[in-house]
């Protein structure tokens, strides 16, 4: 499950740099500077969130390890399908953070 999800975490990050132009126009033209700032630092988090979970080991004897990791991978997958169809600015942000956040979550319950 962990190579899955680190999988699915490098299919978004890969979809948001194949389309990274064109996300950054919408954003722009969506919200101005704030909503292309906001992209910004949504995906350096979403990707410095992928590099720890490439660093640490998950505790997969712990009884959550299965739902954060499925969750996670889940999440992420939608955001990959989200940037490939290049949906609008608000979904590629709302799910971004979701990912970031439950990486989040999979690093301080499962990470040692």
């Amino acid at each position: 499950m962990q190579e899955e999800l680190k999988k699915s975490l490098s299919e978004a990050i890969t979809q948001f740099n194949n389309r990274r132009t064109q996300l950054l126009q919408d954003a722009f033209t969506e919200g101005g500077e704030p909503a292309l700032d906001k992209l910004v630092e949504e995906y350096d988090a979403l990707r410095d969130a992928y590099f720890e979970i490439l660093k640490r080991e998950l505790d997969q004897n712990n009884p959550r390890y299965t739902q954060l990791t499925t969750a996670t991978k889940e999440e992420a997958d939608n955001l990959a399908r989200s940037l490939k169809k290049l949906n609008n600015v608000n979904e590629i942000l709302a799910l971004t953070t979701s990912v970031i956040n439950l990486v989040g979550r999979v690093l301080i319950v499962l990470a040692l």
